[in-house]
Order: C-alpha cells, then sequence, then structure tokens
C-alpha cells in the first residue's frame, strides 16, 4: 500500500523574498494572462521556474536562487502539516492536509488516477523535470481517514510558513515526531490513494522513475522513485469539489444554437433553472438568455457507451459531446487555439456570455463518483472536477538528487 516520508524540503527565505509574490496557484488553472502577471510581478515568482519557456535556463535559476539565498534547505526531514483557512458561500471553512514525498507504482496499483491526460502536456513537464531535477508543487491526494485522525492533530508550535493569498491563509507546520510519522503511515497504509489534481504530474513523475531506473539501476528506492504529494481526508469538511463550467468564445445566433440543441435534447427557456445531475440537465447561456437542457434517454445511452462511464458518472462527458457537435471538433482543440475556456465560477460564465460567447453550467460531481470512477480503472473527461482551494505552488519544493535515497538530503 502506499508508502510516505518525510524529506528535506526547500522552501523561500522570507528575509529575502515577499512570500505572497513568489507562490501562485498550480499551472493549469491559470490564463496565459495571468501567467504574465505572475511572472511580472516578482523575478523569483515561482512560474520563472514551473512554467520556464527554456527548461535548462530554468535549471540554472534554480541554482542561482539556492546560491543567493531565496531558497533555503530544511536543517532536517519533516512531514508537513498543511492547513488552509477560507470562506465559501458566507461558510468559514478549514482544510488540513499533509506533504511528504510518496512512492509512485504504475496506475492503479495504490495510486489511482480519475482524468484523462495529454501525452503533449506531460512530454512538455517531463522535460523541465530532466533538466531541474526538481518538483515545484505538490500534487492533490484524496485519502480515507473515517476516524478523523488527520483533525485531532493540533499543530506543532507556530507555522514554518504563513502567506495570506487571494483572501485565503494558508499555513504550514513541521511534524518532526517520529511517533505522528508511524501512526500516520499506518494510516495511510491501509488506504488506496486518488489524484484530485495533477494526473500529468503523476505522470511524468512516473516515466522520469522509469528512465533513472534504467539509466542507474539502483538496488533499492531513490529519489526519483517518489513524487511530492498533498494528502487530504475524504472526510475532511473543507474539502470542496466544484463543477468545472465551460465557456465558448465563438458566437451562436439563438436560433441556429437551439435547432442544434433540439436535435438530442429537450430544450426550454427558463431564467431560474440549475443544473441537476439528478434530472440530467445542463445550462446553455448565451445573449443574457438561459436554457434548461436535458438530455434525451436515448442520447444519454449513446453518450455512456461512448464515454464508457455510466449515465451519473456523465456531467463532463455530457457537455464536451455536446461542444464538439456543436463545433465540429473536440475541448482540446478549442482550448488549444483560445476559443474553450475553464472556470469554477458562474458570474464568469455569465459574463462571458453576456459579451457574446457561449456558457455551459454543469452539476457538480460527486467524490463518491470520483473514488468509483478511479477505483474501477476509468478515466473522467478533462477537467471534470475542479477542487477548491487549490494549495499553493512554491511552498515547499523537492530537489531530486537521483543518487540519494528517502529522506533525499
Amino acid at each position: 500500500m502506499p508508502e510516505v516520508r518525510p524529506f528535506y524540503g526547500w522552501r523561500f527565505n522570507p528575509q529575502k523574498v515577499d512570500l505572497s509574490k513568489v507562490v501562485a496557484p498550480p499551472y493549469d488553472v491559470v490564463s496565459p494572462e495571468e501567467k504574465e502577471a505572475y511572472l511580472a510581478q516578482d523575478p523569483h515568482n515561482i512560474f520563472h521556474l514551473e512554467l520556464a519557456r527554456d527548461p535548462e535556463k530554468a535549471a540554472h535559476t534554480l541554482q542561482s536562487w539556492i546560491r543567493k539565498g531565496i531558497l533555503f534547505q530544511e536543517p532536517q526531514p519533516i512531514l508537513y502539516l498543511y492547513r488552509l483557512h477560507f470562506t465559501h458561500q458566507g461558510r468559514k471553512l478549514t482544510r488540513t492536509g499533509f506533504v511528504g514525498l510518496v512512492r509512485i507504482f504504475p496506475p492503479e496499483k495504490y495510486i489511482f488516477p480519475h482524468e484523462k491526460i495529454f501525452p503533449k502536456v506531460t512530454e512538455e513537464r517531463l522535460t523541465l523535470l530532466r533538466a531541474t531535477q526538481a518538483q515545484f508543487s505538490q500534487i492533490f491526494v484524496l485519502y480515507g481517514d473515517p476516524q478523523g485522525y488527520a483533525f485531532s492533530l493540533s499543530p506543532p508550535g507556530p507555522p514554518l510558513l504563513q502567506v495570506e493569498f487571494q483572501d485565503q491563509m494558508h499555513e504550514i507546520f513541521a511534524l518532526n515526531d517520529p511517533r505522528i510519522w508511524k501512526e500516520l503511515g499506518l494510516l495511510w497504509e491501509k488506504t488506496p490513494f486518488y489524484i484530485a489534481d495533477g494526473h500529468h504530474r503523476y505522470a511524468t513523475a512516473l516515466r522520469y522513475a522509469e528512465e533513472m531506473t534504467q539509466v542507474l539501476n539502483p538496488k533499492g528506492p531513490r529519489c526519483f522513485h517518489y513524487l511530492m504529494m498533498y494528502l487530504c481526508p475524504l472526510e475532511d469538511p473543507g474539502l470542496l469539489a466544484l463543477p468545472t463550467h465551460r465557456i465558448l468564445r465563438i458566437s451562436f445566433s439563438a436560433e441556429a444554437l437551439l435547432k442544434a440543441l433540439a436535435e438530442f435534447a429537450e430544450v426550454r427557456e427558463d431564467p431560474l433553472a440549475f443544473p441537476s445531475l439528478e434530472k440530467r440537465t445542463l445550462l446553455v447561456l448565451s445573449e443574457g438568455r438561459r436554457w434548461a437542457i436535458t438530455l434525451r434517454p436515448e442520447v444519454l445511452e449513446r453518450f455512456s457507451r461512448e464515454s464508457g462511464l455510466p449515465e451519473e458518472e456523465l456531467p463532463a462527458a455530457w457537455c464536451a459531446r455536446l461542444i464538439e457537435i456543436l463545433c465540429g471538433e473536440g475541448e482540446k482543440d478549442l482550448q488549444e487555439r483560445g476559443l474553450l475556456i475553464y472556470t469554477p465560477w458562474v458570474e464568469e460564465v455569465e459574463h462571458e456570455a453576456a459579451q457574446g460567447g457561449l456558457g455551459f453550467l454543469l452539476p457538480a460531481t460527486a467524490l463518491k463518483t470520483l473514488v468509483r470512477v478511479a477505483a474501477t480503472g476509468r478515466v473522467m473527461p478533462h477537467k471534470s472536477t475542479y477542487f477548491y482551494p487549490k494549495i499553493l505552488t512554491g511552498t515547499v519544493i523537492f530537489r531530486i538528487n537521483p543518487q540519494s535515497a528517502p529522506p533525499c538530503p
């Protein structure tokens, strides 16, 4: 079962940089405009490494930051406690997670993905990993903790890192007690891990481990056999899985839109309608109007057959097929051309639709559905879920010494 280890992490030196200006969201949830804004915000923003245009330059930049004391290494191996405080729809919430190194294996052994990946993205991440030999962000992983052990832990002293980011408070503490390591290890040995965010980074780490194993042929596990993960209990009340809505920056007349949709769905205009998983309904927004789209049973059956997913697991798959039928091309191609945007925010969809775009509001996918899909070896469409809030990139960095074994000094 999963093996989790403390490690010698690297962090930004708060005496050298403003932490709020050097961390960033995960690279795959920022727009090109947001990326440039983060890069311009501070010459030491983590995106100068995580999203470097030239991987070799990123490797030199990393070494430069280390020489200048911008980054420093922990004096001892640590398992990190990550607390995130935020407000959602008027509720104050806290989410608890742990950051450690996890031994990686091929998918579906102990660690289960749930989303489709794209080879081009994995290749780009692999090129960066080869050059820098570093992981700048954790992947987001879920596990079962029915007894609530994670919630029973009190922060052991003041935080190592505390940063306010977009009205969220991120705090990271050091868990140095071997007794706690052992108790958490016993818990994690009994539960599978489910990837929430970071599917491409996981696939990248697997390929890198395979490459390095062939080159070095080590006698035992080495640092490249591990991936830095953020581990969050499925039972955490602060774990929010929001739907990922779609925005098409393509104009359709209401007449043409309704004609196309009517071929495979019941369509009714309803300004008060909302997406419903139970009713197999999503919403389409255009020109300030809102239509409820309920797929016909025979269409649902066909979509289910084509996707390999049961009907109740289909919200993102429904939408992907609708978009493909409307536009004549898939979501990935549309996204690469800047014609498709993903967002969890209804207000953004409404704004874009009012400006001439086409918005799709989807129902949320339940966590139990994600677990069921992943545990059976199936995958859901790209951007099926949006876990909120996102953990920050650049809080803790893992440098990979290929010759070293955990805890990877």
